[in-house]
C-alpha cells in the first residue's frame, strides 16, 4: 500500500507542475507501447506485459490529441505434468516382495491467444496529465490437451478440445507524461468474458491398435468482473 501511495503522490506532483510547461503529449500519428508493473507477487513486484492472457503487448496509435486506437495482443500458456508410481509385486498377496515400479503420466497443456482492439477518448486539460475513457472488444482462441500414458499395459490417451470466445471491457484510466515520449499510468476496467470449449477428439493408442472418437464433454466458461489491479503502466511513445 505504501508503494501505491508513493506512486500516486509522484504522479500528482508531476501533474500539478505541468500546467505552465510545454506539451509533452504525443502528436497525431504517434505510436506507443507499454509494460505493466504489478505490486507484490513474486519478488515483491515484477514487470509484466499488460494482458489478461499472461504474455502480450499493448500498442496505441494517436489519431489526434483526444482520440486513440489501441490493440492488445495476448498469449497465455500453461502445462502441468503428474507422475504416478506403481509398485510391482512378485506375489500379489505379499506386498513385501516388491520387484520394481512402473510410472504413469498425466499431462495437461493449454494455450490461449487473444486480440483486443479498442478505442480511448482523452480529456486534455493539462500538459502532462491525460485522463481517458474507452472500450475494447476482441476474440479469444484456445486449445487444451490432456495426455494419459500408462506404462503397463502400455497405452496412451490424448484428448484435444478447441475453444473460442470473446471479451468486452469498459475502461478508464490516466496517463502522466514524465518527459516527452515517456509516461506512467493506471487503468480500471469493467468487463465480460466468455469461452466455449468444444467436444474435441480423443485418440487412444495401445500396443496393437489406435482408435479415435469424439470427446465425451464440452464446457462453457463466462465471467463478469470489475478489475482494479494495483499497478503502474510504463509506456514509450515513438
Amino acid at each position: 500500500m505504501k508503494k501505491i501511495i508513493l506512486a500516486v503522490a509522484l504522479m500528482a506532483a508531476v501533474s500539478t507542475s505541468a500546467v505552465a510547461e510545454n506539451n509533452y503529449k504525443p502528436e497525431a500519428g504517434s505510436f506507443a507501447t507499454e509494460l505493466n508493473y504489478q505490486f507484490g507477487g513474486k519478488d515483491n513486484g515484477a514487470f509484466e506485459l499488460p494482458d489478461q492472457d499472461n504474455y502480450g503487448i499493448k500498442l496505441r496509435y494517436f489519431l489526434s490529441d483526444e482520440m486513440v486506437v489501441r490493440l492488445n495482443l495476448g498469449l497465455g500458456t500453461s502445462s502441468n505434468k503428474t507422475t504416478t508410481y506403481n509398485s510391482l509385486y512378485e506375489d500379489p498377496a505379499d506386498p513385501s516382495k516388491v520387484t520394481g515400479e512402473t510410472e504413469d503420466y498425466n499431462t495437461t497443456k493449454s494455450t490461449t491467444f487473444s486480440i483486443m482492439p479498442g478505442f480511448e477518448y482523452h480529456f486534455n486539460k493539462f500538459d502532462r496529465i491525460s485522463p481517458y475513457v474507452g472500450a475494447e472488444l476482441g476474440i479469444r482462441i484456445a486449445s487444451t490437451k490432456t495426455i494419459n500414458e500408462i506404462e503397463k499395459p502400455e497405452s496412451r490417451t490424448e484428448t484435444k478440445a478447441p475453444g473460442f470466445g470473446f471479451r468486452i471491457n469498459a475502461i478508464t484510466g490516466v496517463d502522466v507524461y514524465i518527459v516527452k515520449g515517456l509516461y506512467m499510468g493506471v487503468e480500471l476496467g469493467l468487463g465480460y468474458d466468455m469461452m466455449n470449449y468444444k467436444r474435441g477428439t480423443t485418440t487412444t493408442e495401445t500396443a496393437t491398435e489406435t482408435t479415435e472418437k469424439d470427446g465425451n464433454s464440452s464446457r462453457r466458461e463466462s465471467s463478469f468482473e470489475f478489475s482494479a489491479t494495483p499497478s503502474l503502466r510504463i509506456g514509450w511513445v515513438f
